[in-house]
Protein backbone atom coordinates (compact mmCIF):
# COMPACT_ATOMS: atom_id res chain seq x y z
CA UNK A 1 0.00 0.00 0.00
CA UNK A 2 2.95 2.66 1.33
CA UNK A 3 4.60 1.34 -2.02
CA UNK A 4 1.77 2.31 -4.50
CA UNK A 5 1.08 5.46 -2.93
CA UNK A 6 4.77 6.20 -3.33
CA UNK A 7 3.82 5.44 -7.04
CA UNK A 8 0.50 7.83 -7.22
CA UNK A 9 2.82 10.51 -5.98
CA UNK A 10 5.65 9.70 -8.37
CA UNK A 11 3.03 10.17 -11.64
CA UNK A 12 1.78 12.98 -10.55
CA UNK A 13 5.24 14.36 -10.25
CA UNK A 14 5.76 13.48 -13.74
CA UNK A 15 2.41 15.15 -14.70
CA UNK A 16 3.80 18.65 -12.93
CA UNK A 17 7.38 18.19 -14.64
CA UNK A 18 6.05 21.28 -16.76
CA UNK A 19 4.42 23.53 -14.17
CA UNK A 20 7.32 25.45 -13.55
CA UNK A 21 5.53 29.40 -13.05
CA UNK A 22 4.01 31.11 -10.99
CA UNK A 23 4.25 27.37 -8.57
CA UNK A 24 7.44 28.25 -6.91
CA UNK A 25 9.39 29.70 -3.81
CA UNK A 26 12.32 31.19 -3.50
CA UNK A 27 14.60 28.66 -1.19
CA UNK A 28 18.27 29.53 0.19
CA UNK A 29 18.22 32.07 -3.11
CA UNK A 30 17.46 29.27 -5.50
CA UNK A 31 14.09 29.09 -7.09
CA UNK A 32 11.82 26.20 -6.52
CA UNK A 33 9.37 24.55 -8.06
CA UNK A 34 6.26 23.62 -5.07
CA UNK A 35 6.03 20.73 -7.15
CA UNK A 36 9.70 19.32 -6.20
CA UNK A 37 7.72 18.44 -2.78
CA UNK A 38 5.92 15.61 -4.13
CA UNK A 39 9.22 14.32 -4.71
CA UNK A 40 10.18 14.38 -1.05
CA UNK A 41 6.94 12.86 -0.01
CA UNK A 42 7.18 10.05 -2.84
CA UNK A 43 10.63 9.41 -1.84
CA UNK A 44 9.61 9.20 1.83
CA UNK A 45 6.88 6.72 1.11
CA UNK A 46 9.24 4.37 -0.64
CA UNK A 47 11.94 4.60 2.01
CA UNK A 48 9.13 3.35 3.98
CA UNK A 49 7.64 0.61 1.69
CA UNK A 50 12.31 -0.35 1.90
CA UNK A 51 12.00 -0.66 5.42
CA UNK A 52 9.03 -2.63 5.68
CA UNK A 53 10.27 -4.89 2.98
CA UNK A 54 7.48 -4.27 0.06
CA UNK A 55 10.28 -4.01 -2.15
CA UNK A 56 13.59 -4.04 -2.46
CA UNK A 57 16.39 -1.29 -3.73
CA UNK A 58 17.62 -2.09 -6.93
CA UNK A 59 20.86 -0.48 -7.99
CA UNK A 60 23.01 -0.28 -11.44
CA UNK A 61 26.41 0.12 -12.82
CA UNK A 62 24.21 3.68 -14.00
CA UNK A 63 24.56 5.52 -10.48
CA UNK A 64 28.14 4.41 -10.33
CA UNK A 65 28.83 6.99 -12.87
CA UNK A 66 26.32 9.11 -11.44
CA UNK A 67 28.08 8.74 -8.25
CA UNK A 68 31.72 10.31 -9.89
CA UNK A 69 29.45 12.94 -11.34
CA UNK A 70 28.16 13.42 -7.62
CA UNK A 71 31.68 13.64 -6.20
CA UNK A 72 32.58 16.44 -8.84
CA UNK A 73 30.54 18.53 -7.60
CA UNK A 74 30.96 18.13 -3.88
CA UNK A 75 34.88 18.52 -4.38
CA UNK A 76 33.94 21.65 -6.45
CA UNK A 77 31.53 23.00 -3.57
CA UNK A 78 34.47 22.61 -1.21
CA UNK A 79 37.05 24.21 -3.32
CA UNK A 80 34.36 27.13 -4.62
CA UNK A 81 34.84 30.93 -4.52
CA UNK A 82 31.83 30.93 -2.64
CA UNK A 83 31.14 27.53 -0.54
CA UNK A 84 27.44 28.58 1.28
CA UNK A 85 25.88 29.29 -2.16
CA UNK A 86 27.59 26.56 -3.78
CA UNK A 87 26.69 24.45 -0.90
CA UNK A 88 23.24 25.32 -1.38
CA UNK A 89 23.05 24.61 -5.31
CA UNK A 90 25.01 21.31 -4.49
CA UNK A 91 21.96 20.22 -2.47
CA UNK A 92 19.70 20.99 -5.66
CA UNK A 93 21.94 18.73 -7.67
CA UNK A 94 21.63 15.59 -4.91
CA UNK A 95 18.09 16.18 -5.71
CA UNK A 96 18.01 15.90 -8.84
CA UNK A 97 20.26 12.22 -8.64
CA UNK A 98 17.71 11.36 -6.36
CA UNK A 99 15.34 11.85 -8.70
CA UNK A 100 17.08 9.61 -11.26
CA UNK A 101 17.72 6.45 -8.55
CA UNK A 102 14.21 7.01 -7.79
CA UNK A 103 12.92 6.62 -11.38
CA UNK A 104 15.05 3.80 -12.15
CA UNK A 105 13.66 1.87 -9.16
CA UNK A 106 10.25 2.65 -10.05
CA UNK A 107 10.49 2.28 -13.43
CA UNK A 108 11.68 -1.35 -13.81
CA UNK A 109 8.52 -2.65 -14.49
CA UNK A 110 7.01 -2.01 -18.42
CA UNK A 111 3.70 -1.67 -16.88
CA UNK A 112 4.68 1.48 -14.79
CA UNK A 113 6.63 2.96 -17.46
CA UNK A 114 3.69 3.51 -19.55
CA UNK A 115 2.11 4.62 -16.65
CA UNK A 116 4.97 6.81 -16.62
CA UNK A 117 4.57 7.97 -20.12
CA UNK A 118 0.75 8.29 -19.77
CA UNK A 119 0.93 10.90 -17.10
CA UNK A 120 4.40 13.06 -19.12
CA UNK A 121 1.72 12.80 -21.94
CA UNK A 122 -0.96 14.92 -19.58
CA UNK A 123 1.68 16.97 -18.75
CA UNK A 124 2.43 18.07 -22.33
CA UNK A 125 -1.33 18.50 -22.46
CA UNK A 126 -1.16 21.55 -19.88
CA UNK A 127 1.48 22.86 -21.60
CA UNK A 128 0.43 23.18 -24.98
CA UNK A 129 -2.90 24.42 -23.69
CA UNK A 130 -0.93 27.23 -21.96
CA UNK A 131 1.00 28.00 -24.98
CA UNK A 132 -2.06 28.78 -27.13
CA UNK A 133 -3.33 30.77 -24.66
CA UNK A 134 -0.08 32.78 -24.75
CA UNK A 135 -0.24 33.05 -28.31
CA UNK A 136 -4.38 33.57 -28.53
CA UNK A 137 -3.79 36.58 -25.68
CA UNK A 138 -0.65 38.26 -27.96
CA UNK A 139 -3.08 38.71 -31.03
CA UNK A 140 -5.91 39.97 -28.83
CA UNK A 141 -3.60 42.45 -28.11
CA UNK A 142 -1.76 41.15 -24.85
CA UNK A 143 1.74 41.41 -26.49
CA UNK A 144 4.31 41.65 -23.22
CA UNK A 145 5.15 39.39 -20.70
CA UNK A 146 4.13 41.56 -18.26
CA UNK A 147 0.38 41.33 -19.20
CA UNK A 148 0.66 38.42 -20.97
CA UNK A 149 2.16 35.30 -18.57
CA UNK A 150 3.01 32.50 -21.32
CA UNK A 151 5.46 34.90 -23.01
CA UNK A 152 8.80 34.94 -23.34
CA UNK A 153 11.49 38.04 -24.08
CA UNK A 154 12.82 37.73 -27.47
CA UNK A 155 16.25 36.91 -26.10
CA UNK A 156 18.88 37.51 -29.24
CA UNK A 157 16.44 37.43 -31.42
CA UNK A 158 15.37 40.80 -33.57
CA UNK A 159 12.33 42.97 -32.30
CA UNK A 160 8.82 42.16 -34.46
CA UNK A 161 5.30 41.69 -33.92
CA UNK A 162 5.38 37.52 -33.16
CA UNK A 163 5.08 35.80 -29.98
CA UNK A 164 7.66 33.72 -28.33
CA UNK A 165 6.32 31.72 -25.98
CA UNK A 166 7.59 29.98 -22.81
CA UNK A 167 4.48 28.85 -21.39
CA UNK A 168 4.96 27.50 -17.70
CA UNK A 169 8.91 27.09 -18.10
CA UNK A 170 11.12 29.83 -16.88
CA UNK A 171 12.22 30.26 -20.36
CA UNK A 172 11.23 29.24 -24.06
CA UNK A 173 14.80 27.02 -24.59
CA UNK A 174 13.95 25.06 -21.71
CA UNK A 175 9.83 24.51 -22.97
CA UNK A 176 11.66 23.31 -26.61
CA UNK A 177 13.88 20.76 -25.02
CA UNK A 178 10.90 19.22 -22.50
CA UNK A 179 8.90 19.36 -25.82
CA UNK A 180 11.74 17.27 -27.48
CA UNK A 181 10.99 14.34 -25.21
CA UNK A 182 7.19 14.70 -25.42
CA UNK A 183 7.17 14.73 -29.02
CA UNK A 184 9.22 11.09 -28.85
CA UNK A 185 6.77 9.95 -26.30
CA UNK A 186 3.65 11.01 -28.58
CA UNK A 187 5.23 8.64 -31.20
CA UNK A 188 5.84 6.01 -29.20
CA UNK A 189 1.98 5.92 -27.46
CA UNK A 190 0.76 6.44 -30.94
CA UNK A 191 2.54 3.60 -32.41
CA UNK A 192 1.86 1.19 -29.07
CA UNK A 193 -2.01 2.09 -28.75
CA UNK A 194 -1.35 3.76 -25.43
CA UNK A 195 -3.40 6.67 -26.64
CA UNK A 196 -6.02 6.88 -29.86
CA UNK A 197 -4.82 8.01 -33.13
CA UNK A 198 -7.11 11.05 -33.20
CA UNK A 199 -5.88 12.01 -29.47
CA UNK A 200 -2.10 11.78 -30.62
CA UNK A 201 -2.82 14.04 -33.50
CA UNK A 202 -4.33 16.36 -31.45
CA UNK A 203 -1.48 16.39 -28.69
CA UNK A 204 0.84 16.27 -31.39
CA UNK A 205 0.09 19.17 -33.38
CA UNK A 206 -0.43 21.49 -30.19
CA UNK A 207 3.12 20.20 -28.95
CA UNK A 208 4.33 21.05 -32.34
CA UNK A 209 2.84 24.33 -32.12
CA UNK A 210 4.16 24.74 -28.87
CA UNK A 211 7.98 23.82 -30.02
CA UNK A 212 7.60 26.43 -33.45
CA UNK A 213 6.34 29.43 -31.13
CA UNK A 214 9.71 28.63 -28.47
CA UNK A 215 11.82 29.57 -31.43
CA UNK A 216 14.54 28.42 -30.39
CA UNK A 217 17.64 26.48 -31.66
CA UNK A 218 16.36 22.90 -29.93
CA UNK A 219 13.90 22.74 -32.40
CA UNK A 220 17.23 21.12 -34.68
CA UNK A 221 16.49 18.23 -31.50
CA UNK A 222 12.94 17.64 -31.99
CA UNK A 223 14.16 17.25 -36.00
CA UNK A 224 16.87 15.13 -35.22
CA UNK A 225 14.99 12.69 -32.85
CA UNK A 226 12.08 12.59 -35.29
CA UNK A 227 13.60 11.47 -38.22
CA UNK A 228 15.85 8.78 -36.32
CA UNK A 229 12.66 7.46 -34.99
CA UNK A 230 10.71 7.40 -38.59
CA UNK A 231 14.22 5.54 -40.07
CA UNK A 232 14.30 3.16 -36.74
CA UNK A 233 10.92 2.35 -37.07
CA UNK A 234 10.39 2.39 -40.99
CA UNK A 235 13.91 0.84 -41.95
CA UNK A 236 12.43 -1.24 -44.56
CA UNK A 237 10.19 2.17 -46.14
CA UNK A 238 11.37 3.88 -49.21
CA UNK A 239 11.05 7.01 -46.94
CA UNK A 240 13.15 6.07 -44.06
CA UNK A 241 16.76 7.15 -44.79
CA UNK A 242 15.17 10.54 -46.45
CA UNK A 243 13.42 10.84 -43.28
CA UNK A 244 16.72 10.27 -41.21
CA UNK A 245 18.61 12.47 -43.94
CA UNK A 246 15.87 15.57 -43.56
CA UNK A 247 16.41 15.25 -39.43
CA UNK A 248 20.00 15.57 -39.56
CA UNK A 249 19.87 18.27 -42.21
CA UNK A 250 17.69 20.65 -39.76
CA UNK A 251 19.38 20.06 -37.06
CA UNK A 252 22.95 20.84 -38.08
CA UNK A 253 21.03 24.00 -39.85
CA UNK A 254 19.40 25.01 -36.55
CA UNK A 255 23.10 24.42 -34.86
CA UNK A 256 24.31 26.73 -37.31
CA UNK A 257 22.25 29.62 -36.69
CA UNK A 258 23.55 29.60 -33.23
CA UNK A 259 27.06 30.56 -33.84
CA UNK A 260 26.80 33.85 -36.25
CA UNK A 261 24.50 36.81 -35.78
CA UNK A 262 23.97 39.97 -37.84
CA UNK A 263 26.77 42.44 -37.30
CA UNK A 264 26.26 44.91 -34.07
CA UNK A 265 28.57 46.65 -31.95
CA UNK A 266 29.03 43.86 -29.38
CA UNK A 267 32.50 42.56 -30.79
CA UNK A 268 35.18 43.70 -33.60
CA UNK A 269 35.18 40.07 -34.58
CA UNK A 270 33.50 39.72 -37.95
CA UNK A 271 32.88 37.78 -40.86
CA UNK A 272 32.62 38.72 -44.42
CA UNK A 273 29.59 37.22 -46.37
CA UNK A 274 31.37 37.01 -50.34
CA UNK A 275 29.53 38.36 -53.21
CA UNK A 276 27.76 40.55 -50.85
CA UNK A 277 28.54 43.59 -49.27
CA UNK A 278 27.23 42.00 -45.89
CA UNK A 279 29.32 40.88 -42.58
CA UNK A 280 28.26 38.43 -40.02
CA UNK A 281 29.74 37.93 -36.36
CA UNK A 282 30.13 35.29 -33.83
CA UNK A 283 26.77 35.09 -31.73
CA UNK A 284 25.97 35.68 -28.25
CA UNK A 285 26.55 32.10 -27.74
CA UNK A 286 29.81 31.81 -29.00
CA UNK A 287 30.92 35.21 -26.99
CA UNK A 288 29.71 33.16 -23.95
CA UNK A 289 31.41 30.39 -24.38
CA UNK A 290 34.54 32.69 -25.25
CA UNK A 291 34.21 34.47 -21.97
CA UNK A 292 33.42 30.44 -20.47
CA UNK A 293 36.72 29.60 -21.42
CA UNK A 294 38.59 32.86 -19.38
CA UNK A 295 36.74 31.18 -16.48
CA UNK A 296 38.08 28.02 -16.86
CA UNK A 297 41.48 29.41 -17.82
CA UNK A 298 41.33 30.81 -14.12
CA UNK A 299 39.84 27.65 -12.33
CA UNK A 300 40.99 24.67 -14.20
CA UNK A 301 40.88 21.54 -12.28
CA UNK A 302 37.63 21.36 -9.83
CA UNK A 303 36.24 24.70 -11.27
CA UNK A 304 34.57 27.91 -9.81
CA UNK A 305 32.08 26.16 -7.92
CA UNK A 306 28.98 24.25 -8.13
CA UNK A 307 26.36 26.89 -8.92
CA UNK A 308 28.48 29.78 -9.42
CA UNK A 309 28.47 31.99 -12.58
CA UNK A 310 30.83 30.50 -15.41
CA UNK A 311 30.23 33.98 -17.73
CA UNK A 312 29.92 37.31 -17.19
CA UNK A 313 28.94 38.89 -20.87
CA UNK A 314 27.34 42.20 -21.82
CA UNK A 315 25.61 42.03 -24.99
CA UNK A 316 22.84 44.15 -26.81
CA UNK A 317 20.56 42.11 -28.80
CA UNK A 318 18.88 42.98 -31.63
CA UNK A 319 15.78 44.09 -30.50
CA UNK A 320 18.17 46.97 -28.53
CA UNK A 321 17.49 45.43 -25.44
CA UNK A 322 20.80 44.96 -23.15
CA UNK A 323 21.39 41.75 -21.58
CA UNK A 324 23.96 40.30 -18.82
CA UNK A 325 24.31 36.40 -19.60
CA UNK A 326 26.30 34.20 -16.77
CA UNK A 327 25.34 30.49 -17.84
CA UNK A 328 27.98 29.17 -20.33
CA UNK A 329 24.72 28.27 -22.52
CA UNK A 330 26.33 24.65 -23.23
CA UNK A 331 26.12 21.43 -21.04
CA UNK A 332 29.97 20.70 -21.63
CA UNK A 333 31.14 24.26 -20.97
CA UNK A 334 29.11 24.84 -17.86
CA UNK A 335 29.90 21.67 -15.81
CA UNK A 336 33.71 22.51 -16.80
CA UNK A 337 33.52 26.24 -15.74
CA UNK A 338 31.92 24.97 -12.35
CA UNK A 339 33.29 21.84 -11.67
CA UNK A 340 36.85 21.58 -13.87
CA UNK A 341 38.70 18.76 -16.05
CA UNK A 342 37.25 16.27 -12.97
CA UNK A 343 33.92 17.39 -13.36
CA UNK A 344 33.69 17.03 -16.88
CA UNK A 345 35.66 13.71 -17.07
CA UNK A 346 33.11 12.55 -14.56
CA UNK A 347 30.02 13.85 -16.96
CA UNK A 348 31.94 12.38 -20.28
CA UNK A 349 31.78 8.84 -18.32
CA UNK A 350 28.34 9.29 -17.22
CA UNK A 351 27.37 10.08 -21.26
CA UNK A 352 29.51 7.11 -22.55
CA UNK A 353 27.76 4.80 -20.38
CA UNK A 354 24.22 5.70 -21.12
CA UNK A 355 24.98 6.02 -24.99
CA UNK A 356 26.22 1.97 -24.69
CA UNK A 357 22.87 1.89 -22.99
CA UNK A 358 20.82 3.53 -25.52
CA UNK A 359 19.57 1.51 -28.78
CA UNK A 360 18.53 2.68 -31.96
CA UNK A 361 17.02 -0.50 -34.00
CA UNK A 362 13.73 -2.59 -33.11
CA UNK A 363 15.01 -5.98 -33.00
CA UNK A 364 11.56 -7.40 -32.30
CA UNK A 365 8.02 -6.37 -32.02
CA UNK A 366 7.94 -6.14 -27.94
CA UNK A 367 6.42 -2.67 -26.48
CA UNK A 368 9.61 -2.66 -24.69
CA UNK A 369 11.86 -2.46 -27.71
CA UNK A 370 10.11 0.26 -29.02
CA UNK A 371 9.90 2.13 -25.75
CA UNK A 372 13.92 1.58 -25.58
CA UNK A 373 14.49 3.00 -28.66
CA UNK A 374 11.79 6.17 -28.06
CA UNK A 375 13.80 7.09 -25.31
CA UNK A 376 17.23 6.64 -26.67
CA UNK A 377 16.45 9.14 -29.31
CA UNK A 378 14.69 11.64 -26.69
CA UNK A 379 18.21 11.42 -24.84
CA UNK A 380 19.76 11.89 -28.21
CA UNK A 381 17.68 14.94 -29.48
CA UNK A 382 17.14 16.65 -25.85
CA UNK A 383 20.18 15.92 -23.83
CA UNK A 384 23.37 15.26 -26.40
CA UNK A 385 21.94 17.59 -29.65
CA UNK A 386 20.26 20.59 -27.09
CA UNK A 387 22.94 20.78 -24.57
CA UNK A 388 25.37 21.90 -27.17
CA UNK A 389 23.76 25.10 -27.92
CA UNK A 390 22.09 25.37 -24.15
CA UNK A 391 22.91 24.29 -20.43
CA UNK A 392 20.17 21.88 -19.38
CA UNK A 393 22.19 19.72 -17.50
CA UNK A 394 20.16 20.78 -14.22
CA UNK A 395 16.57 20.02 -15.93
CA UNK A 396 14.43 17.87 -13.65
CA UNK A 397 13.06 16.28 -17.31
CA UNK A 398 15.87 15.25 -18.12
CA UNK A 399 17.42 13.41 -15.10
CA UNK A 400 13.92 11.69 -15.45
CA UNK A 401 14.62 10.76 -18.92
CA UNK A 402 17.98 9.21 -17.97
CA UNK A 403 16.10 7.17 -14.90
CA UNK A 404 13.54 5.95 -17.32
CA UNK A 405 16.47 4.96 -19.89
CA UNK A 406 18.51 3.27 -17.28
CA UNK A 407 15.62 1.50 -16.42
CA UNK A 408 14.17 -0.08 -19.69
CA UNK A 409 17.62 -1.10 -20.72
CA UNK A 410 17.69 -2.87 -17.38
CA UNK A 411 14.43 -4.80 -18.42
CA UNK A 412 15.43 -5.90 -21.35
CA UNK A 413 19.10 -7.16 -20.49
CA UNK A 414 17.66 -9.02 -17.81
CA UNK A 415 14.68 -10.53 -20.24
CA UNK A 416 17.72 -11.29 -22.33
CA UNK A 417 19.99 -12.86 -19.75
CA UNK A 418 16.55 -15.06 -18.85
CA UNK A 419 15.99 -15.79 -22.39
CA UNK A 420 19.95 -16.64 -23.18
CA UNK A 421 19.48 -19.21 -19.66
CA UNK A 422 16.47 -21.06 -20.29
CA UNK A 423 17.95 -21.56 -23.92
CA UNK A 424 21.24 -23.55 -22.19
CA UNK A 425 19.14 -25.70 -19.84
CA UNK A 426 19.04 -29.53 -20.91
Amino acid sequence: MVLRLSKYLFLLLVFSLPLVRPFNFTLFGLLVPYTDLIFVAAFGLWCIAVIRREKSPRFDRLFLFVGLYAAAFTISTILSVDPEKSFYKLLGEYYLFGLCFLTYDLANEPKFQKQVVIAWLAGTGVTALASIAGFVLFYAGFKTNFDNYFLSHLGSLPAGDYPRIHALFANANMLCNYINVSVVLILLAAHLGWIKKRMALILGAGTLFSALFSISPGLGGIALSVGLWVWAVAQKRWFARPALACGVVLAVLAFATTLVSPDTNNTAQEIPLPFIEKKLEPSVRVLVWQDTLQTVRQYPWFGKGTGMDVANTRYEVLSGMQQLLRDAHNNWLNILGQTGVFGLAAYMLLLIYLIKRCRFSISDGRDERYNHVALSLAFVGAFLYQGLGASFEDARHLWVLVGLLGAISTVLANAENDTSLASTKP
